[in-house]
């Protein structure tokens, strides 16, 4: 395996921080040393755990020299990362990138502090007892009580839920509008994927990155757009919270989004089953089902 030798370096860009990392920022590792000539650029990615997919995200892969690279990357979650041994591979040969460390910062102001919640007064005596009354009814009202209490906290525990939710959102924040964002993301996916060749037979791994990106792109879309924790929620409960906050667009495209969620959990479920014109169709649904939800909001 080969070993570089990498710095960080941040280009600047007009209108943020020199030298502030912020969520969605591109940054450049220039790497010396033996770089294998071979590497298949197409598919390189960076060796990660599940839990750090958001953290550092490969977006391009350049040599400057026979011995010297740039690698083009960026962040989709705020935080302070730290790896002893960052690894890229085409899925043949790895790279070993040393130890890297970056801080990102998120760009959205700090949330202010909420209300505290309403705290539920005890309730007083019902009001006087007959030994007479039979112990069925004071099962039923005590059973009626109970479950006012519960919908009560079911509401306070949902409404909490939902602002821990809207804070984990500064994770998946940008420079760039959601729009934006999202068409940068496709259109660097068309530039190095066969899929969207033409002429050309893509391979399995083509496809089946084509379909998962995509549905990220599609998530991180109605996260930024409408403040819906996406990437975390199920598909049912992302179209349940369009309905209440966003119900124009929902309205509108509830069932086209609600069938096209389908189709990617279909696609990722089944991967082998997935042709190239089944993935070339899907990520053309997707674009165009954003720039029309895009034209209601």
């Amino acid at each position: 395996m080969a070993t570089l030798q990498c710095k960080m370096e941040m280009p600047s860009v007009e209108g943020l921080k020199d030298n502030e990392l912020t969520v969605g920022r591109e940054f450049l590792m220039v790497c010396d040393g033996e770089v294998p000539k071979d590497l298949v650029q197409e598919k390189l990615h960076f060796v990660l755990k599940p839990e750090e997919k958001y953290q550092i995200h490969l977006l391009g892969f350049e040599f400057r020299s026979p011995t010297q690279v740039d690698i083009k990357a960026t962040a989709y979650k705020a935080g302070n990362f730290q790896y002893q041994d960052l690894q890229l591979t085409d899925g043949t040969q790895t790279v070993s990138l040393g130890p890297v460390q970056y801080v990102v910062q998120s760009v959205l102001p700090p949330q202010q502090p909420g209300q505290p919640p309403v705290q539920q007064e005890p309730f007083g005596p019902i009001g006087p007892v007959s030994l007479s009354v039979p112990i069925l009814y004071w099962a039923i009202l005590a059973g009626v009580i109970g479950l006012f209490i519960l919908l009560c906290v079911s509401k306070i525990y949902r409404v909490v839920q939902r602002r821990n939710m809207l804070e984990r959102l500064k994770e998946h924040d940008s420079a760039l509008t959601p729009l934006a964002q999202f068409h940068q993301s496709m259109r660097r996916l068309q530039r190095t994927n066969t899929v969207f060749f033409g002429g050309t037979v893509a391979n399995k791994a083509d496809i089946i990155q084509c379909v998962t990106e995509t549905q990220q792109m599609l998530k991180l879309y109605v996260t930024r757009r409408y403040q819906v924790p996406a990437m975390e929620w199920s598909d049912r409960l992302i179209l349940k919270d369009l309905k209440k906050y966003n119900h124009k667009v929902y309205v509108e495209y509830g069932d086209e989004l609600k069938k096209l969620l389908k189709e990617y959990s279909r696609g990722i479920q089944d991967k082998e089953s997935v042709t190239e014109q089944d993935a070339l169709n899907i990520a053309t649904h997707c674009r165009q089902l954003v720039e029309k939800m895009e034209r209601v909001s």
